[in-house]
């Protein structure tokens, strides 16, 4: 049986090799025989691109029956999330509009040289000590 075996793939190694050198050259040397190789792989990937392109769209629609059926069963929390992070925003807003309002109302300027707040009145930097 091992003789069998050994025999066959004695014969038949040569042969794949043979063929592989074979077409090897001939895309080597022949442009025609290059030209079918090409054709054929051309082919194959507009194939692979066609169902590819099926399944996407498949994946696509299914992907946004999900979402609608996950918005459709969850529609309480996510309204209850908005509302939450809206108050959230509000607060932050009020907050930083309390604070605008309250450095509009002081009577302070900034430096001209070092940057430092100062009083408006002031005739000179309480930091860098030049005259404004």
């Amino acid at each position: 049986m091992f003789d069998f075996v050994f025999n066959i793939m004695f014969s038949i190694v040569p042969i794949f090799i043979g063929v592989i050198f074979l077409v090897t050259i001939l895309s080597i040397v022949s442009p025609k025989f290059r030209g079918k190789m090409m054709r054929r792989s051309v082919k194959a990937t507009k194939y692979m691109l066609n169902d590819a392109k099926d399944d996407l769209a498949e994946i696509g629609s299914i992907a946004m029956n999900t979402k609608k059926k996950i918005i459709t069963e969850n529609e309480d929390v996510l309204k209850d999330i908005a509302k939450s992070e809206a108050n959230i925003n509000k607060e932050k807003i009020e907050s930083v509009a309390r604070v605008i309002k309250d450095s509009l109302n002081q009577k302070t300027i900034y430096c001209k040289y070092c940057g430092a707040l100062i009083d408006e009145d002031s005739s000179f930097c309480k930091h860098c000590g030049k005259k404004l």
